[in-house]
This record gives C-alpha cells, structure tokens and sequence, in this order.
C-alpha cells in the first residue's frame, strides 16, 4: 500500500476538520470524565494534548483538571485553526511525537485523541512521552481499534477506505502491549459507545465532508459513489435516532 498522502497539512482540510470529526458537548464530556475519574484528585497539574489538532479537547482538558494545557501538533494548519479559538489557558507548539518540544518531567499527563494510529514509531513516541511525564504520570489514549471497525456504518460504504482501516488501526491487546513494553503500567481499558451525531442526517453531514484520513486517502470516485450508497441507506434510518460508535479508552501510568 502506497504512504497515505498527510491532508492534516493542507489549509482547506484543517479548515473543515472541526466541523467534520466535531463531537456533541456531552460526547466530549463523557470522554474528560472517563478520564478524570481514573486519576487521582489534585494530580494533574500540567496536561499535554499530544498530536492536539485543531484544538478540540485542548482547553476542555485543562478546564476538566483546574490546570495549564498545552496543545502539541506538527500541522501548522491545524494549529493557526486551534489558535483561532483563542483559549487564554493554552499553549500551542509545533511538534511531533517523536520530538516533543517540552522540558523533561514538565507534565503529568499526556492525552492522545485518535493519534497512535498514525505514529509512524510508536516506540519513539513512547519514549519521549515518558520524558515529558512526571514520575507516576499518566497517559491517557483515545483511539479507534480494529476490532471495533464493522460496527462503524460509514465504512462499510466505502471498501477501499475499510482496507485502509484494517490496515492501520490496531488491535486492543497491541496498544496495550506497545506501551507496557515502554515503561508503563495499564490501570484502565474500557470500550465507549460515544454519540457522534445527534441525527442521521447529521451523520451524514459529518461524513460527506470528508474530515476522516481514509476517505482523505481514497479516490474522488470511489468516495462520491460511496456517498451516494451511504446517502440512500442514511435516508432509510429513523431520522431523529442519535448515531453512536465504539472507541476505546487506556489509562497507563509510568511506572
């Protein structure tokens, strides 16, 4: 398979991102929660959105923990789209997993949202991760697991896009195996059914915007034929039902 050309970098793409991969209030509500109650009260004090993007949890996160947030992305157009929001409390910086700009031992955790997938060395990701974190710190990380990829209902209209899915997105016991090998201890795994939508016909919207990496990566043809079978199964769902899909959820500590 051919590297999957990086549209994060392209202006037009991170201005349409946010209303694309957007998630309702009490989604991401859901989420800052899940995280906050596996750490201990008082712990964080400095949280880092690793791989932030345009922002989206950024500023939430550091509202969530009463703490400063910094935001880290190697897109600078995602970032001038984080820097819009204008959130007083954050920080933003160009950078990469593999080379965090950040002071050793400078945060006491470490969020990723959607990002281990796309870490071209998950074990050089691993390792600076584990230099910016504070002794007993924690990584938080939100992706999507192969397991999981039928229950999306897009996918299954768009094949090229599930090979590329199938062909990235790991399994559960990979992600968990790839971190405790790098210093770290699992504490929590758990599967969240998450409200994307609120409507199919917002679900719609979402996906005919193409903000998702694998339908960046597929052909203008095999994307608008997609559509148009995604559009005809969307108008036969009930249209008021909210539309929800699995992502998982590990809390790791440094060990």
């Amino acid at each position: 398979m051919e590297p999957m050309r990086n549209a994060y970098t392209e202006t037009a793409t991170a201005q349409r991102y946010d209303s694309a991969r957007s998630l309702p209030s009490e989604t991401k509500s859901l989420w800052l929660e899940a995280v906050r109650s596996a750490v201990p009260d008082g712990a964080i004090k400095r949280v880092l959105d690793l791989g932030c993007g345009t922002g989206r949890f950024t500023s939430a996160l550091g509202e969530t923990f009463g703490c400063s947030a910094v935001g880290v992305e190697p897109s600078r157009a995602m970032l001038d789209v984080a820097s819009a929001r204008g959130d007083a409390n954050v920080q933003l910086r160009q950078g990469d997993a593999a080379n965090i700009p950040l002071e050793d031992h400078s945060v006491d955790l470490v969020f990723m949202s959607q990002v281990f997938h796309h870490l071209p060395n998950p074990e050089r990701a691993l390792d600076e991760i584990n230099r910016v974190l504070t002794p007993g710190g924690y990584l938080a990380i939100r992706n999507g697991t192969r397991e999981h990829n039928p229950e999306l209902h897009w996918i299954r209209f768009f094949p090229e896009a599930w090979k590329i899915e199938d062909a990235r997105t790991p399994l559960a016991r990979d992600i968990e195996a790839a971190v405790t090998r790098r210093h770290f201890v699992l504490l929590t795994h758990r599967t969240i059914d998450q409200m994307f939508a609120a409507s199919y016909a917002e679900y719609f919207e979402k996906i005919s915007r193409r903000g998702l990496s694998a339908l960046i990566a597929i052909s203008d043809q095999e994307f608008y034929n997609g559509l148009e079978e995604f559009k005809r199964w969307i108008d036969q769902q009930p249209q008021d039902a909210a539309v929800y899909e699995p992502v998982d959820l590990f809390i790791f500590q440094r060990a």
